[in-house]
């Protein structure tokens, strides 16, 4: 009998997919997370790409439905002055929040048959261990290039004029989903130097008075936020070259790499990257080929598969947020139902 088993670091949505997954095929995994379950993260609660068909097989998209997901199918963008018209998304997107999908994987991967630890930090030395797999998010950066900040909070009672609206405020962006019980997630980015001394507890309208189209100004009186939800992280930056870089950890989701939210996959690439992962590790728990073998085997299939939209994704975002492309920001919006599925393929 094989006595192998897999221990994962973090239970996020990469880490909890790929538990759920490695249950799937009869694995013995433990899942450690120094959390707990509900509770709000930065996330801008939107998968759109191929983890939505994923999550399908992994049996857990009708669960989410359930509980109150959407399925979004258009979009639409707003700069200073401009305003694209509603467009259709080439792929519908699943909105729900963290609160509630987090909490519903955690559920399912513990009624499969997995162990699941919540408020357990583990040692960094131990992550070195074989069988160890790294998904404790995204890696704080505390260097000079790591300038940007996240946020997120719910609000209720704020109409859209489509399923996902992206502003491109004066320095960062910000996207608006509905997510369950009518309440609208509201995620962005900003240079950290601005979100120094803001408090977004209580000047959430202010701020966004201050910095959507003014279109949304009266939408916006009657909105209210959703107390415990707001979130703040900082020391955000994006490396295009990160999956290039000599790992010895098996890593997947965020801490494999992460993708500019300004695509709308980084939740998606979490799923994926969980699921690519979990053919090398069923073929280490099988005795195919030891520890080494599978970090190698992996490797090389996460620079296959998410390359391509890393490499694409990072200088766009460089190019839509750098100040002097205002104008060209505002161009691009007005025009972008003429090549946005150009961009969706590159970002996929």
């Amino acid at each position: 009998m094989n006595t192998r088993h897999i221990h994962i670091v973090g239970g996020g949505v990469g880490g909890l997919a790929l538990g759920t997954r490695l249950r799937q095929l009869g694995v013995k995994t433990r899942i450690s997370e120094s959390g707990t379950y509900p509770r709000h993260r930065v996330c801008g609660e939107f998968i759109s790409g191929r983890g939505v068909e994923l999550l399908r097989k992994l049996d857990l998209f009708e669960p989410l439905l359930r509980s109150g997901g959407r399925m979004a199918k258009t979009m639409k963008f707003f700069g200073a002055r401009a305003i694209s018209p509603e467009i259709q998304m080439p792929q519908p997107a699943l909105c729900i929040s963290r609160y509630a999908m987090d909490l519903i994987m955690s559920d399912q991967f513990k009624a499969m048959g997995g162990e699941l630890s919540t408020g357990q930090r583990v040692p960094p030395d131990k992550y070195l261990d074989e069988g160890t797999v790294l998904a404790t998010g995204r890696k704080p950066n505390t260097e000079k290039g790591a300038t940007w900040t996240g946020y997120k909070f719910h609000v209720q009672g704020l109409k859209l004029e489509a399923d996902l609206e992206m502003h491109f405020i004066e320095l960062g962006y910000l996207g608006m989903c509905q997510v369950e019980r009518g309440r609208v997630n509201v995620c962005g980015l900003m240079p950290s130097k601005l979100a120094a001394g803001l408090d977004l507890r209580s000047d959430w309208k202010d701020f966004l008075r201050s910095n959507l189209h003014p279109k949304k100004h009266e939408a916006l009186e009657s909105a209210e936020r959703i107390e415990g939800s707001t979130c703040c992280v900082s020391g955000i930056s994006y490396d295009a070259s990160q999956l290039n870089k000599t790992n010895p950890l098996l890593r997947v989701g965020d801490r494999m790499s992460t993708i500019p939210p300004l695509t709308g996959n980084g939740m998606s690439l979490a799923i994926e990257s969980a699921w690519l992962a979990s053919g090398p590790i069923a073929r280490y728990v099988d005795s195919q080929q030891n520890w080494s073998q599978s970090l190698e085997n992996l490797a090389a299939l996460q620079t296959r598969f998410f390359q391509k939209r890393l490499a694409v994704s990072v200088p766009l975002q460089h190019v839509m947020m750098a100040p002097f492309m205002h104008g060209v920001r505002e161009h691009v919006i007005k025009r972008l139902s003429f090549f946005h599925k150009t961009l969706f393929n590159l970002t996929r």
